[in-house]
């Protein structure tokens, strides 16, 4: 069986829900008929630079601009691909960035997710699928703490 490595890039979107940083809600996506929520990532064009793809992919995805504030570091995750004789695994890494909310409407994310929503940081933190994700999740709420 043959290993794939993708190097991917991602957002957390943020934009203040109060008078504090500590009032904050957080843009997530939903995939796969509205039954996985997640951050808003994907594959980054030759060259283009990590922190340009997330912003790029957090763009198309959620339908809004951000502005990168920090570098929240990479997850790396394993899973299958394919049947039969073309199956293989892929290790894939995600750089992720923390992105202010600038302008645009969750309306008009692509047809890529099934639906992109603003959820406070607590319902983002227990709505997110992945575990590895919400670890995401929480750093950039430690920063934006901070």
């Amino acid at each position: 069986m043959s290993t794939q490595a993708e190097r991917t890039a991602g957002g957390v979107l943020w934009r203040a829900a109060g008078t504090t940083k500590n009032e904050v809600e957080i843009c997530l996506i939903a995939t796969r008929g509205g039954t996985r929520w997640q951050l808003p990532k994907g594959h980054i064009n030759q060259g283009e630079s990590d922190s340009d793809a997330a912003l790029r992919e957090t763009r198309e995805e959620t339908g809004c601009t951000g502005a990168p504030e920090a570098d929240l570091s990479e997850i790396v995750f394993w899973f299958f691909a394919g049947s039969g004789p073309s199956r293989r695994r892929v290790r894939k890494s995600v750089h992720f960035f923390l992105l202010r909310y600038v302008e645009g409407d969750t309306k008009d994310h692509d047809a890529e997710v099934d639906e992109a929503r603003w959820f406070s940081a607590e319902e983002a933190v227990r709505r997110l699928t992945f575990e590895s994700e919400r670890e995401v999740l929480a750093r950039a709420l430690g920063k934006l703490k901070s």
